[in-house]
C-alpha cells in the first residue's frame, strides 16, 4: 500500500453543506432515481476540475466538472453503527480491481480510496438504503465512468444534506491581500507570526490550502505534504465564510487590476451556512489577508483544480490523527 501522506480534511460530525447564495446559477432540476439508476451527461462540461458531492440523506452522488453538474447517481452509504464519515476528502489511491483487506474476499471494482482506514468509493450492491460498512457504493457502470474522470488528488465532499456547488459570478483570485486589493481591505490588521515556505518538499501534485480562523493561520499542502504556513489577518468584527472552494478553468483577460495575476472562477460549497449574503469569494477576499510575499508565492503555485477549505475550527496536533496522512477531526459544533 502506498503510504505517502495526502491531504484529507475530515469534516465536522454534523457537517451539512448548503450553497452560498449569490455566487452563481443552480444546477439542473432533479427527478427521483430508482436504486441503481444514474445519469451521465459529460457533454455539459467537457473539461475542467472534477468534484464529487455525496449526500447521505438523499443516498445520491453528484458529479461536477468545472462547476457544472455532469452526472448523478444513487448510492448506498454506511449502515447504522458503521456510518460513512462526512467531510472534505481527496482521492488517495485507485484500483480497477480491488479486494477488501477488512472484509476478506469482498470485491470492490473501481475502488477510489478516501481514507487509509477503509473508506472508499467503489461499485457495489445498491438496495435503496444505507447498507455498506462505511464505503460509498456506486452502480457498476457509473463507478467505471467516475473512475475515468477522476484521479489521485480529486476532491470528494461527503455531506448529510444535499448540496449544490455554485460558481463565482466572475473570475477572481481568493488570496488577495490588503496591500494588493486596495481600500476594500484597509481595516484588516497586518498578520503577524512565522511564515514557512518549502515547496521543494513536494515539487508537484494536487494543491490544497486550509484557512483556520481559530488558529489565524493558513496551511498549504501539495500532494498531501505540507509545504507552507503563514499567519492569517481577519478584519475585526467580520464573519468570514466557511466553505470548500475549488479553482476552475477559465480566466478574465479584461481584469487589469492585478497585472500578471490570472483571475479564475471558483466553485463554492458552504460548510455550515456561514455568511450566505452576497458573493462568498468576494467576502473571503475582503475580510482576510496574508503576508504579501507568502500570498504571491501561493498565488503563483495555484492552478485549476486546487482546493481551499476555510473553517472556524482549529488545525493542530490535537485535532490531527497520527499515521500516514493528515486529517482534521474537529469536535462537532453544538
Amino acid at each position: 500500500m502506498n503510504s505517502k501522506p495526502r491531504l484529507a480534511l475530515a469534516g465536522i460530525a454534523s457537517l451539512s453543506l448548503v450553497i452560498f447564495s449569490g455566487c452563481g446559477v443552480q444546477g439542473p432540476s432533479q427527478s427521483k432515481l430508482a436504486p441503481g439508476q444514474y445519469e451521465w451527461n459529460p457533454e455539459r462540461s467537457p473539461s475542467g476540475p472534477t468534484l464529487v458531492v455525496v449526500s447521505i440523506d438523499d443516498q445520491m452522488a453528484y458529479v461536477y466538472r468545472n462547476g457544472v453538474q455532469v452526472a448523478r447517481s444513487t448510492v448506498s452509504t454506511g449502515k447504522p453503527g458503521k456510518e460513512t464519515p462526512t467531510g472534505v476528502f481527496t482521492i488517495l489511491q485507485r484500483k480497477v480491481e480491488h479486494e477488501s483487506s477488512i472484509y476478506k474476499g469482498a470485491q470492490m471494482p473501481y475502488m477510489q480510496r478516501l481514507t487509509w482506514d477503509g473508506i472508499a468509493m467503489h461499485a457495489g450492491n445498491l438496495p435503496g438504503y444505507p447498507a455498506s460498512g462505511g464505503c460509498i457504493r456506486l452502480p457498476y457502470e457509473f463507478s467505471r465512468k467516475v473512475y475515468g474522470v477522476m484521479g489521485n488528488g480529486s476532491t470528494v465532499v461527503i455531506t448529510k444534506k444535499r448540496a449544490n456547488p455554485s460558481r463565482s459570478s466572475r473570475p477572481a483570485n481568493i488570496l488577495l491581500a490588503s496591500s494588493a486589493a486596495g481600500q476594500e481591505n484597509k481595516a484588516i490588521p497586518d498578520p503577524e507570526g512565522r511564515t514557512i515556505w518549502n515547496p521543494s518538499k513536494s515539487p508537484s501534485g494536487p494543491f490544497s490550502v486550509l484557512l483556520s480562523y481559530a488558529d489565524r493561520r493558513a496551511y498549504v499542502w501539495r500532494n498531501g505534504i505540507q509545504i507552507g504556513q503563514a499567519p492569517l489577518g481577519i478584519a475585526p468584527g467580520s464573519n468570514p465564510p466557511e466553505g470548500v472552494f475549488v479553482m476552475l478553468e477559465g480566466e478574465d483577460p479584461r481584469d487589469s487590476r492585478f497585472p500578471g495575476l490570472k483571475m479564475h472562477p471558483w466553485t463554492t460549497l458552504s460548510l455550515d451556512g456561514g455568511n450566505s449574503r452576497g458573493n462568498a469569494v468576494n467576502t473571503l477576499r475582503s475580510q482576510l489577508s496574508l503576508p504579501e510575499d507568502f500570498r504571491k508565492k501561493v498565488n503563483k503555485a495555484l492552478t485549476p483544480g486546487a482546493i481551499l477549505v476555510a473553517t472556524s475550527e482549529s488545525s493542530n496536533k490535537n485535532t490531527r490523527s497520527s499515521g500516514p496522512m493528515n486529517i482534521m477531526t474537529p469536535q462537532a459544533k453544538p
